[in-house]
Parts: C-alpha cells; structure tokens; sequence
C-alpha cells in the first residue's frame, strides 16, 4: 500500500525573551536533551495508519545550522528542512505554509502545526487530533480552563478591572497541534499575508474566513517551554 503524508510546520524562531539566559529555549537541555529534539521524537515516533512524517522547522536564522546539527547528531529521520522563519510567528508558519506548497502537496493533504517548545506532547494527542481531521477540515488540541477566568478592561489610572467573568464550562485552553487540510490552512495564510493579520493562534485565521474548529481532547502535561519555571515542570513531569 502507498504510504501517505502527514506534513508538520514546527515554528522555532521565539526569541525566548521570558526564559532569560543566553540559550535560546528549543536549544536548552532538558533532561539529558535538547527541547527541540524532544519536540522532533514525537513525530519521528508518532505512527497512524499507513502514513509517513514530513517536518518543516521554520527558525531564526541564528539557528538554522545548530538545529540541522542536532537533527544530525539524534538521527532524526523525519525532517524535511529547516527554513528560515520571520518577524513573528504568523510570518514564520506563513513560510513553512508556502514551503509545502511549492513542493505541490495536495488540497486535502494533512498538516499539523505544532510549537517547537511543546515538547512532551504525546502520542495519545496526536492520534487524536488525526482522527478529528477525518471529520472536520480544522481542529486543534485542547483542555477544559481549571481556573476563572475574568475578561477585564482598564481605569484611568491603568489598573486592570474586572468587566465579567464567562462561565468556565464553556471555556477551553487551545494547544498545539493546531492542524489542517491544506486547502485550508493555504486560503488562511493567503489571507492574513493580504490582509497584515497577525495572529498567535493559527485556527484563529480559519475562523476569519468561516470554518468552524473542532476541538480534540489535549493533555495537561503538553505544557510550552516560556519561563525558567517550565523547565522544572517539564522535567518533574519526566521523572514521573
């Protein structure tokens, strides 16, 4: 049977500017490796049905050479380039977007957008977010909010206050894999590049244009590297 294709866009460029330190988060070690590699095992190991991994790092150009290194170094068999990335986040996914589509993959191929400091994302997710792809065009992974939530406004002398509070029943934390049928991952970007939108969330753009999002069921410990705290999170949550 032929093989087909999970594309991955991995962003990678942040500048760290919350983690402090001279280390670029996705290149710290956490645990014995790299953040980045761990990100990169999970698709090396992630196995549903009959397809294949193909991953797109998109990075500052500061990175590209010791991430490529690294990807030598673990023997990381699953990515197809590192590119270099842009200004912000929504620049550097829109180029891992028009990478795949000069290499010509299909409107209905599968593409997952997954943040290079989610690195103890885990196999149980993926699969999840696979499977919602065969009954919606966007989904993304996610968990119920555990705590209030409070929309607030400002008073004159800049302090926060509270406006109102959503019923947290309804609220979910969004994650990363955020994936796609390319199609429609293609019209969103077109359109946030025509438009100058950016956005911290990709399926933010699906819903711009008129797609509902699914959401599939995500994991707690799928935690992003931002500050110091993190990594000791990341690896308590290791040992266990």
């Amino acid at each position: 049977m032929t093989k087909k294709t999970i594309y991955v866009i991995i962003p990678a460029a942040g500048r760290s500017e919350r983690m402090g330190g001279s280390v670029p988060k996705i290149m710290m070690d956490l645990a014995g490796i790299p953040v980045i590699i761990r990100t990169l095992r999970a698709f090396e190991d992630f196995i549903y049905n009959d397809y294949i991994m193909r991953t797109v790092v998109v990075t500052g150009r500061s990175l590209t050479g010791g991430i490529r290194a690294l990807i030598a170094e673990y023997g990381i068999t699953c990515v197809e380039a590192v590119i270099e990335g842009g200004a912000t986040r929504t620049e550097s996914v829109g180029r891992g977007v028009s990478y795949l589509r000069d290499l010509g993959i299909g409107d209905s191929s599968i593409v997952f957008i997954h943040d290079g400091a989610r690195c103890l994302i885990d196999q149980d997710t993926l699969h999840s977010c696979a499977d919602a792809l065969t009954r919606c065009d966007v989904c993304a992974a996610a968990v119920p909010a555990k705590n209030t939530i409070k929309i607030t406004g400002d008073t004159e002398d800049g302090l926060p206050v509270v406006e109102s509070t959503p019923d947290r029943d309804h609220l979910m934390e969004i994650q990363t894999p955020q994936c796609f049928r390319f199609n429609v991952l293609s019209k969103a970007y077109r359109y946030a590049e025509d438009n100058n939108i950016t956005a911290t969330d990709d399926t933010a753009l699906a819903e711009l244009l008129g797609y509902k999002v699914c959401l599939c069921r995500g994991s707690y410990s799928n935690i992003k590297i931002t500050t110091p705290e993190d990594i000791r999170i990341a690896e308590a949550l290791i040992r266990q």
